[in-house]
């Protein structure tokens, strides 16, 4: 018997990440363009792999605040409220290592096991795999595709709404369908939340 048997049964249902499996088995194959896992094809630029090395030399090679260094959460303020009006004091924000540890943490403060999150169809797979790893179901809505272009429909959006459901996923631009939000759309989708008293992530 292998000590990984051992795993929460939590972990042992979660499932294998289907980018991962095409990743590798791309590494190492020439003339493929990497189209997988929303990373770019050109090095970080100078002036980034510069403050880097500027960090490392100055010792900043220890754990930080815990919500990310403060300067960093004053300026989120700043900008919303440069940018939408919004006043959101720093307390607020939250500087996360990762886009995804973001989802991750996003998710399981506002599901607990049994809730509900609805997501647009087709999504990335990472965003069902942290809901379903928070004990939470996802609930897809598909997104049509006609005319050349994506599009959503709100009326079927709000039909996946249950008592169970305590927030609707809405990536946009959306990977991988490229699909944008409109205005209009954003609009509908807010004022859903509004009249279902869910969260948005």
């Amino acid at each position: 018997m292998s000590i990984l048997n051992s795993l929460s049964a939590r972990s042992l249902a979660a499932p294998e990440s289907g980018i991962v499996e095409v990743v590798n088995y791309a590494r190492g194959r020439d003339n493929l363009l990497p189209l997988w896992v929303g990373e770019g094809d050109l090095p970080s630029p100078d002036f980034i792999n510069q403050a880097a090395i500027d960090g490392l030399n100055n010792g900043e090679t220890f754990y930080t605040w815990q919500r990310g260094i403060p300067e960093l959460r004053q300026a989120l303020s700043r900008y919303y409220e440069r940018h939408f009006a919004a006043s959101l004091p720093p307390e607020h924000f939250y500087a996360t290592g990762s886009g995804m540890q973001a989802i991750v943490l996003a998710v399981q403060a506002l599901t607990s096991p049994g809730d509900e999150m609805v997501y647009l169809s087709p999504t990335w797979p990472n965003i069902v795999a942290a809901i379903g790893v928070a004990g939470a179901k996802a609930v897809p809505v598909g997104i049509d595709f006609r005319d050349g272009r994506w599009d959503l429909d709100i009326d079927r959006l709000e039909s996946a709404i249950t008592r169970k459901t305590k927030a609707l996923f809405i990536n946009t631009p959306s990977n991988p369908t490229g699909w944008t939000a409109t205005a209009d759309n954003l609009r509908d989708v807010l004022a859903l939340a509004r009249k279902h008293d869910l969260w948005i992530v």
